[in-house]
């Protein structure tokens, strides 16, 4: 069901149109109503998944979608396809955030430098595992840890990032690791073939 606003839908005397399975919601970055709007969604969010579709891209909005209970983030360069996919993932119970979305502005260094602050070294690394894309029985393997200790390592990095989930994480740490892992490549392009 398409409704042109949130009043509109929560005016809805069908059932079904209250109380929705997923709700998709757009939000128009030249329409300040829409952006306020999230406000509301962020209450509604605790109850049924909700996913934004948006021309923001601007990487602390959709930073803050997430954190306001938003469970994907779709912009709208995205292909059809891939969205309707990403809209059953939320619904099916997952989270979805294109890596184009989490793209950082080099100027804002600030965070990550704050991240090396917070975390320990071994906790450094399981975030750079994760950021690579590793499950956890992964990252127990490279690291020489039990599965175990990665949970208990991933639950003290969420704390200490206000991380609600890996996808956080990473979106929080990503420009952290980011220079290395260029660094790395290019000292292994150098070495003998």
């Amino acid at each position: 069901m398409a409704f042109a606003n949130i009043c509109t839908w929560r005016a809805s005397p069908l059932e079904s149109a209250v109380n929705p399975s997923i709700v998709v919601y757009f939000v128009d970055g030249n329409d300040a109503s829409s952006i306020t709007d999230l406000q509301f969604l962020e209450a509604t969010a605790i109850d049924t998944p909700v996913v934004i579709v948006s021309d923001i891209d601007d990487v602390n909005y959709v930073v803050r979608a997430l954190k306001g209970g938003a469970r994907g983030y779709i912009p709208t360069s995205l292909s059809f396809n891939v969205a309707v996919e990403a809209v059953r993932l939320v619904e099916a119970g997952g989270t979805f955030v294109p890596v184009s979305s989490l793209a950082m502005d080099g100027s804002k260094q600030e965070p990550t430098a704050k991240t090396g602050d917070l975390l320990t070294e071994r906790q450094m690394m399981v975030v750079e595992a994760l950021c690579q894309g590793m499950a956890n029985k992964q990252i127990a393997y490279e690291l020489g840890m039990s599965e175990h200790t990665v949970k208990v390592h991933l639950r003290h990095i969420m704390r200490k990032l206000r991380a609600r989930n890996r996808t956080e994480v990473a979106v929080l740490t990503k420009d952290f690791f980011e220079r290395p892992h260029e660094q790395k490549r290019l000292g292994a392009d150098d070495g003998p073939h």
